[in-house]
């Protein structure tokens, strides 16, 4: 959508177009176009019919800077970078989660079925490891469940002192902030203006913060006092403080913005780099805790016959 309309597209001959060109989405496409011509706001009505939340908050900041065509662009290129982080995640988890499966299934045939022909003992009903898988699962689902019940901001705030995941997260808002800041400045409006249409927005981390900031507007403290929080980038806070022109300061937030764009691809790929090397490492573990429970028992049984 965001290359049509740099292409001059207005926006009901861009979702015209996008029906034809994707019929499986023409229902979500038809019901946005009802919702714009009926005058809901394009953020609101793209947050009915399902868009994500970071494509509707910045479609909201693009109503009010007004630069709504590379606004969808921007966000495109972060989309563009999750969907390719899910596939190759998937990609690399689908072999060593069949390769635990199968080994799982072995040692369960092993320690319940072949070890018993072998010791001559009565197969028993593994109990204690079924109520555990249960307990396992059940606390697995519950956690997800709760996560995804939360609110944004809730959900932020819940999982942003995690390893790995929390830092990941305060670096997309930091992302996400410093995205809509330079769009705004090249609008001709101010930080402080950014962070008051931040604190209407619907309810979630960066949210939160424009209304603390604010809040501390209105208590007197000034701009680069305000913005000394984890969704803010120190870097932005430190070109502030450089006393640039507009134009020059502009330029330099969107520069940061690209590279925090660079980081957080950086990051992703880090995390991925590291997943198919952890789930080899318990693959391994499965296999000595399997050898052990085969070969443990056959020993023992072989050294009693030869009492």
């Amino acid at each position: 959508m965001g290359t049509l309309m740099t292409s001059g597209f207005t926006v009901g001959d861009a979702l015209t177009f996008l029906t034809v060109r994707w019929p499986r989405r023409a229902p979500t496409f038809t019901a946005l176009t009802d919702a714009v011509s009926s005058g809901t706001e394009l953020a609101q009505a793209m947050q009915a019919v399902g868009f994500a939340p970071v494509v509707a908050t910045q479609v909201a900041l693009a109503g009010a800077h007004g630069d709504l065509a590379g606004t969808l662009m921007t966000t495109a290129q972060y989309l563009q970078l999750l969907q390719r982080t899910r596939g190759r995640l998937w990609q690399l988890l689908i072999y060593p989660l069949v390769l635990l499966a199968v080994l799982g299934c072995l040692e369960v045939g092993i320690v319940y079925w072949v070890l018993p022909q072998l010791t001559e003992q009565q197969p028993a009903v593994p109990w204690p490891q079924i109520l555990t898988a249960v307990v396992i699962i059940l606390l697995v689902v519950g956690v997800v469940w709760f996560i995804r019940v939360l609110d944004r901001n809730g959900r932020y705030h819940m999982l942003r002192h995690c390893p790995v995941v929390g830092g990941m997260m305060t670096r997309y808002y930091q992302y996400e902030f410093t995205v809509g800041a330079g769009t705004f400045l090249r609008g001709g409006q101010d930080l402080a203006g950014y962070c008051r249409y931040l604190a209407q927005l619907d309810a979630g981390p960066l949210t939160s913060f424009g209304q603390r900031v604010v809040a501390g507007l209105a208590d007197g403290d000034g701009l680069s006092i305000v913005l000394r929080d984890p969704l803010v980038p120190k870097g932005i806070v430190r070109l502030l403080a450089l006393g640039q022109s507009e134009g020059e300061f502009t330029h330099a937030v969107e520069t940061y913005a690209k590279g925090l764009f660079m980081d957080l691809q950086a990051r992703m790929n880090k995390m991925l780099a590291l997943i198919q090397p952890l789930l080899f490492v318990v693959i391994g573990a499965q296999i000595v805790v399997m050898y052990t429970n085969l070969l443990l028992p056959l020993y023992s049984n072989l050294g009693g016959n030869f009492k």
